[in-house]
C-alpha cells in the first residue's frame, strides 16, 4: 500500500477525521471507478447509482480495512461486486453474455495481425473500438483492467474472484476476438 493511502486510511478510521479521508479517497480514485462501472454497467445514469452505492460500502466498511491487500485492490473490488450485483438485479438479460462467451466470428486464421497490410491508424483505433465494445462484459472488463490499466492477473484475480488461468484463458480469446473483427472488417 502506498504511504499516501495508508495516510488516507488512517484519517477513515479516526472518527474525528473520517469525513476528510473520505474525500481524498474520492478525489483520488472517483474517475477510475466511474470508468470501471460504465464498462460494466454501460449507461451514465446507471454508472452514478451504483458509483454511490459503493461510496456508502466503503464508507461503511473502511473502519474494517486491515490492509491485506493494496487499498485500490480493496476499492476495486467492491466496486466489481456493486456493478455485478447491479447488472444481476437490473440487467438479467446481460448475465448470459458474462457467463457464455460465444465467438463474435470464427477465426480462419493464425497469421499476425497486420502483418501483410497498412491501415490508417485511426481506422485502426475505431475498428479496435467496436471490437472492444462488442465483447462480452467480463471479457471486455479484464482487457481493459489487463490491458489499458496495465494491471498483473493477480490483482485481477482479487477484483473479480476468478482465477488467474480463467483470466488469461478470457483475455486471450478477447483479444483473439478484436483480431478476428478487424480482420473480417
Amino acid at each position: 500500500m502506498k504511504l499516501e493511502d495508508e495516510k488516507i486510511v488512517a484519517m477513515c478510521k479516526d472518527s474525528a477525521q473520517v469525513e476528510i479521508g473520505i474525500r481524498h479517497l474520492i478525489h483520488k480514485y472517483k474517475e477510475k471507478l466511474y470508468w470501471q462501472i460504465k464498462r460494466i454497467v454501460e449507461h451514465h445514469d446507471d454508472t452514478e447509482e451504483v458509483l454511490q452505492n459503493v461510496w456508502i460500502k466503503i464508507w461503511q466498511n473502511i473502519g474494517g480495512f486491515k490492509g491485506e491487500s493494496a487499498l485500490s485492490t480493496w476499492i476495486y473490488r467492491i466496486t466489481y461486486n456493486e456493478s455485478i450485483s447491479y447488472v444481476q438485479g437490473r440487467k438479467k438479460q446481460k448475465l448470459a453474455d458474462w457467463e457464455t462467451s460465444e465467438p463474435l466470428i470464427e477465426a480462419h486464421t493464425d497469421e499476425a495481425l497486420f502483418n501483410h497490410e497498412i491501415y490508417d491508424k485511426d481506422e485502426v483505433i475505431k475498428k479496435i473500438e467496436v471490437a472492444i465494445e462488442k465483447l462480452p462484459q467480463k471479457q471486455k472488463l479484464i482487457f481493459h483492467y489487463r490491458y489499458n490499466e496495465e494491471m498483473p492477473y493477480s490483482q485481477i484475480a482479487e477484483i473479480t474472484g476468478t482465477s488467474e488461468g480463467a483470466l488469461k484463458a478470457s483475455f486471450h480469446h478477447a483479444v483473439k476476438k478484436i483480431e478476428v473483427f478487424i480482420k473480417k472488417n
